[in-house]
């Protein structure tokens, strides 16, 4: 039997989701969408009001410090309001990351352009 018929043979099994169990993957979507933002508005605000026009930081730290601190807020914080983090790949780290990271940005830039 050659490779291409071995690959041929397996079939992949689909996952059948219940309508309950939709549901709750859609509103920790929602979640895991809106808390970053919330998150980093916060930052933005914190950042601003504590440095001003960022004369005195350097953007790679301000990057590393929200970066840190916002993994360890959401990694303790989800499970308070019913995320199972325990349930998370890489993939939904990278993904929360960096929607804090960018919305931080965002807020920041926003701020500095007053």
């Amino acid at each position: 039997m050659t490779e291409t018929d071995k690959k041929a043979k397996i079939v992949p099994v689909a996952r059948i989701i219940t309508p309950d169990e939709g549901k709750r993957v859609l509103i920790e979507g929602i979640k895991k969408t809106v808390i970053p933002a919330f998150i980093s508005a916060f930052f933005a605000l914190l950042f601003y009001f504590k440095f001003g026009y960022a004369k005195d930081i350097t953007w790679f730290s301000a990057f590393l410090l929200v970066l840190l601190i916002s993994y360890y807020i959401q990694r303790y914080g989800y499970p308070l309001i019913g995320v199972r983090v325990k349930e998370f790949e890489i993939k939904d780290w990278l993904y929360v990351e960096f929607l804090t990271i960018i919305y931080f940005w965002v807020f920041w830039t926003l701020l500095l352009n007053n």
